[in-house]
């Protein structure tokens, strides 16, 4: 009896068996330097590149609060290491660190008429003057719940003399209209700061700013620039790549070095 139960039962599976294929469903084909996305589609599966936000903290040497604003963002970025990178832009003919006209046509773009003042991400619509890191945060996390997914983004640089080479690469994941931002920036600047001191440590001036032309992308795509700048040694680089007018992605690297290649990475 239990001999003939066996073999109904061998019979049983191997008539499930029948037509069944080991790969019912062939897998997506994946551009393995790209985001996880078959190129020209959305990222659907909730994953991207690792995300920062760039504040832009508009000071003066002369501006007694803009410490305060100094301190806030630091506060904010030992909150969140490695998620925010920062650019002082100093403003008015009379801060020998202001980068002119640049730093005026930055202030007339986001409408800055108050000291200190800072803005995430390039969108006027954070443009604050409130001393709070926590604020500060709330900011940055409104425009990355805009954007679930942000392009990738890596910087190699060479430094020779007085000049840079630097390559900008991005890999986006959403469509839309992008553009690249190379800028540099210095660090350990001593200079005389009202509402601080005579020999106050400025950091992450800007010195330099260049922006690519925008164009139109298709999810996946791979948008390269490189530029020569003028540039001294131990200035650091910060990319940036936008998407229809807002940072949708940045990173930085010391100058004559390279950035962390395009990796995915966690969200958060």
């Amino acid at each position: 009896m239990k001999k003939c139960f066996y073999l109904l039962l061998c019979a049983v599976l191997a008539f499930s068996c029948v037509g069944q294929i080991d790969d019912p469903e062939e897998e997506p084909v994946v551009d393995p330097s790209g985001p996880g996305v078959t190129p020209g589609e959305e990222d659907k599966d909730g994953e991207g590149y690792f995300r920062r936000n760039l504040i832009l903290d508009f000071t003066g040497t002369w501006c007694v609060n803009c410490p305060r604003m100094e301190e806030a963002i630091k506060e904010a970025q030992a909150m969140r290491p490695g998620r925010l990178e920062c650019i002082s832009v100093h403003c008015l003919t009379a801060d020998k660190l202001s980068l002119l006209p640049k730093s005026r046509e930055l202030a007339a773009q986001f409408n800055v008429s108050a000291y200190p003042s800072a803005v995430i991400d390039m969108d006027a619509a954070s443009l604050t003057t409130t001393t709070s890191a926590e604020l500060l945060l709330a900011q940055c996390d409104r425009l990355l719940d805009q954007r679930p997914q942000a392009a990738g983004i890596n910087i190699s640089s060479s430094f020779q003399g007085t000049e840079a080479s630097i390559s900008i690469e991005a890999r986006t994941v959403r469509a839309g209209s992008y553009s690249l931002h190379c800028i540099l920036v210095e660090d350990g600047v001593i200079a005389a700061q009202a509402g601080g001191s005579d020999e106050h440590v400025h950091n992450n001036v800007l010195r330099y700013w260049q922006d690519s032309e925008a164009s139109e992308k298709a999810a996946g795509s791979t948008l390269e620039w490189s530029i020569t700048a003028p540039a001294t040694k131990g200035w650091r680089v910060v990319a940036v790549v936008c998407r229809n007018g807002i940072v949708d992605n940045v990173c930085s690297c010391k100058l004559g070095e390279s950035s962390t290649p395009l990796l995915k990475k966690p969200l958060h």
